[in-house]
């Protein structure tokens, strides 16, 4: 008997504590006219001590068309390599300053492009050498714990540990904002966040080396 309740204890201790599901809704501060685009909000949990393992690293794609990067905005666990295939029937030279990861895939044509792999945490800016108005965010992310929101701000977490967390939030045109939340064996609902959308303005950026856009040729 006495066997039977040590071995009981000790796989009680070994047990991991059950994962639960944060969720919650996203709002935004508009000015009229503003239209940020709300399932392209960026949720995730950064936990208030200890660490956490990473998703397994994978293969993401993110693709040039109609000289437009789809998806806009990717998240993908640190480690991870983005291939960027060109649907266009003309050339892109992508490339990223960065500090998280700075890379110029150079220019290339039509075909399954170049590819770039990702080994440092952080928000990566997305650019064309070649077209100005092409940009893209790909979010490394040291945790596991993040999902996008939909289209109406709601959010969902699956498999986050009890423990104490802070929930960030990520918006293109609304910046970051974030909260402590403690969660329990039953998760944490209706986690509210704001992002203020009001100041954004659409600015525009250099070229890889630093210097303003010129006219590409017609064939690009």
């Amino acid at each position: 008997m006495k066997r039977l309740l040590l071995a009981a204890s000790l796989l009680a201790v070994a047990a991991p504590l059950a994962a639960a599901t944060v969720g919650g809704k996203v709002n935004f501060i508009m000015k009229r006219g503003q239209n940020p685009i709300v399932n392209e909000t960026l949720v995730w949990l950064e936990p208030a001590a200890g660490r956490v393992v990473p998703r397994p690293p994978g293969k993401f794609q993110m693709t040039t068309r109609g000289k437009t990067l789809i998806p806009h905005v990717l998240a993908v666990p640190i480690g991870s390599t983005v291939e960027f295939p060109n649907d266009d029937p003309i050339s892109h030279n992508l490339f990223s300053l960065s500090p998280a990861s700075t890379f110029d895939l150079g220019l290339y044509r039509k075909g399954a492009g170049k590819s770039q792999k990702l080994t440092a945490p952080g928000i990566i800016n997305v650019y064309c050498n070649v077209h100005p108005t092409m940009s893209a965010v790909i979010h490394v992310m040291p945790t596991p714990y993040y999902a996008f929101a939909d289209g109406n701000g709601h959010y969902a977490i699956a498999d986050v540990p009890p423990g104490k967390y802070k929930v960030v939030a990520w918006n293109e045109q609304g910046g970051q904002t974030a909260a402590m939340v403690d969660v329990g064996p039953a998760g944490a609902a209706n986690v509210a966040l704001t992002l203020d959308s009001s100041n954004y303005r659409s600015a525009s950026h250099l070229n890889k080396v630093g210097k303003p856009y010129t006219a590409p040729p017609r064939d690009y």
